[in-house]
């Protein structure tokens, strides 16, 4: 009876697995890159507008990498801060709206900043910009991240290896809903800002809104491959807590998606907290307490995902262009690395949450990651930006 009872939940997990995997390949490969389209809208037509609680040091360090063409640059936070290069609103206490935490702020900024610019840009308080190209003229603009190692490597690691799985954005303009909006840089026409509001709860404010919008199929999605830098999480308990946000938020919000979109989400999440587990998956083939059906095929179910993780992994690292004894690394700790970085989908899956934690930040003269500029200098050559827009 253990043996049956095991046999159906090893193989009902490893076709989830493979479920997420094919899929990624097929959008990926198959999919692919939406096509160019003209860059029309320069520095002038944004406003740039930085979320924050008071990290004054951290938010002055976002300020100061922006290009100087862009003059309009709001800070949006919740306590009295100074910074140079910006303006500074502070949402008032009393404010109340259906909206909380982080969307309450963006709410507020939305009905009392003044705003004359065809884009707002927001950017998390941590973000350092290293080039802001142009953008087109389509409704929402999503900018690429990469992340920086703000002190625990084993984070950076698990960052490198979701970055490797989220290459995917680049597809997301292709798709009549797009899966998530996060990481990076998220803009939104101001117009289409007002018609929609932020004014909903959720822990997830840019996926939710992403979502909302789509629900007209006249609006238009842009990737831009710009790759802001933000902070790694600091320790591996934050990076827990923060994928435990993304998912919860995710599975809170998908009844926003139409049924084919809610059966992809959920098996995609459901995948990704699974990982947790997965060791379980290895137990007959060392040590074999139990035996599976199809024992062959399972073994090469297996073998599949093992050159998916490596597969993520690789492909991380190409997207970093990071040094070779980062790849190294990476391939030893590959498994540990997707363990530990689904064990916050997994808490998720178990027990969601309904808070909005903040991620613990430090002021970018803090940063590991060497520094900042050699962060840069690893990105290489190839990380031009580049953008694809949804036909």
């Amino acid at each position: 009876m253990f043996d049956l009872t095991f046999s159906i939940v090893a193989w009902a997990i490893l076709l989830v697995f493979f479920s997420a995997t094919v899929f990624w390949v097929a959008e990926v490969l198959l999919i692919g890159r939406a096509r160019p389209s003209p860059l029309e809208h320069g520095h002038s037509e944004i406003q740039v507008r930085i979320l924050t609680i008071d990290a004054e040091r951290v938010v002055q360090g976002t300020v100061d990498s922006l290009p100087p063409d862009v003059s309009d640059v709001r800070v949006i936070a919740e306590r009295e801060i100074e910074i140079d290069g910006a303006t500074v609103d502070v949402v008032p206490s009393e404010f109340d709206c259906e909206a909380t935490r982080k969307a309450r702020a963006i709410e507020w900024a939305r009905r009392t900043v003044p705003c004359d610019s065809t884009f707002v840009l927001y950017l998390d308080e941590d973000t350092v910009v290293r080039d802001l190209p142009a953008f087109p003229d389509a409704d929402i603009v999503q900018l690429s991240e990469r992340p920086v190692r703000s002190g625990s490597w084993f984070t950076y690691f698990a960052e490198i290896f979701r970055m490797g799985f989220q290459v995917e954005q680049a597809t997301f303009p292709r798709f009549r809903y797009p899966l998530y909006a996060w990481g990076g840089g998220f803009a939104v026409k101001k117009e289409l800002e007002d018609e929609l509001t932020w004014d909903v709860e959720t822990v997830t404010e840019d996926t939710n809104f992403i979502w909302r919008a789509f629900e007209d199929p006249d609006v238009e999605l842009a990737f831009l491959d710009a790759r802001l830098m933000n902070q790694a999480p600091p320790t591996i308990r934050e990076m827990i807590h923060q994928r435990r946000r993304w998912i919860s938020g995710s599975l809170a919000d998908r009844s926003l998606l139409p049924v084919r979109y809610q059966v992809l989400a959920v098996v995609r999440n459901v995948a990704w907290g699974l990982v947790a587990i997965s060791p379980v998956l290895f137990l007959p083939i060392l040590a074999p307490i139990s035996n599976v059906i199809a024992p062959e095929l399972y073994r090469a179910g297996l073998a599949v995902q093992l050159v998916g993780l490596y597969g993520w992994t690789v492909v991380g690292y190409w997207y970093y262009c990071e040094r070779v004894r980062v790849l190294a690394a990476l391939l030893v700790l590959a498994p540990v690395v997707a363990i530990v970085h689904a064990a916050g989908a997994f808490w998720a899956l178990l027990s969601p949450t309904r808070n909005f934690r903040v991620t613990e930040k430090v002021p970018p003269r803090e940063v590991e990651d060497e520094s900042l500029e050699e962060a840069i200098e690893h990105t290489g050559p190839a990380d031009r930006p580049e953008l694809r827009v949804r036909p």
